[in-house]
């Protein structure tokens, strides 16, 4: 095939670019689905907490969260629990470390796309030197008087340079259309999350200005 036949001009190095190429393509499907699957069932939670928050119903919340696994659920489970065990103060703490820990899942072999996108065009640019360590080798042995003798290294030169940007230009797109969803997705967690944290701060404070309106009671005089 053609394909086949252009990789084989562009010498060893094309191996590697077209391995680049494949597990750019795999990674960026798996994430996108997964995301996508993700980015529905976290806006239906958050929109379902968001009603709850309406009517400050924090035991709704709690039903909710723990019947819809999911990481933005997580983290906000992880400061209700907080709160319902009598531990209010540390509703915070908790939601910033389940957070800590769910939150970079959304993320997960995001980087794996930046490699790619920066190694390509490197070893596009390698192709290119050995390319033309080829070419004047075949100059030093036939001088230039043979122009088809040095096509072959000229040829790999600049197949592997353009197999290079080819990998990298889309790869650089597909993470960046990934990231502006997690983006998206992290910061309507982050907001939901804080106002759920606001209600059990409210309800704390609510609690303590009862409790200092209490008449303390009088001590009995001895007689």
């Amino acid at each position: 095939m053609q394909v086949f036949s252009v990789i084989a001009k562009g010498g060893y190095v094309m191996y590697p670019i077209v391995a680049c190429s494949v597990i750019a393509l795999a990674v960026f499907i798996e994430r996108w689905y997964v995301l996508r699957y993700l980015k529905d069932r976290i806006r239906k939670y958050l929109k379902a907490v968001r009603k709850a928050l309406a009517q400050e119903d924090l035991r709704g919340i709690l039903e909710l969260s723990s019947r819809s696994p999911n990481p933005a659920s997580r983290i906000i489970l992880a400061g209700l629990r907080k709160y319902f065990k009598g531990l209010p103060r540390e509703a915070r703490e908790a939601m910033e470390t389940a957070a800590s820990f769910e939150l970079p899942l959304l993320e997960k072999r995001l980087s794996t796309l930046v490699v790619i996108a920066n190694i390509s065009p490197l070893l596009g640019l390698l192709g290119t030197v050995t390319g033309m360590i080829r070419t004047f080798a075949v100059i030093a042995a036939v001088g230039v008087g043979k122009p088809t003798e040095m096509a072959g290294g000229i040829s790999e030169a600049l197949l592997t340079t353009a197999a290079g940007l080819s990998v990298a230009i889309p790869t650089l797109v597909m993470h960046h259309y990934l990231a502006h969803l997690v983006e998206g997705l992290v910061q309507e967690i982050e907001r939901v999350s804080s106002e759920v944290l606001e209600l059990i701060e409210s309800r704390e404070y609510a609690l303590k200005e009862k409790e200092a309106d209490v008449p303390v009671p009088a001590m009995e005089e001895e007689s």
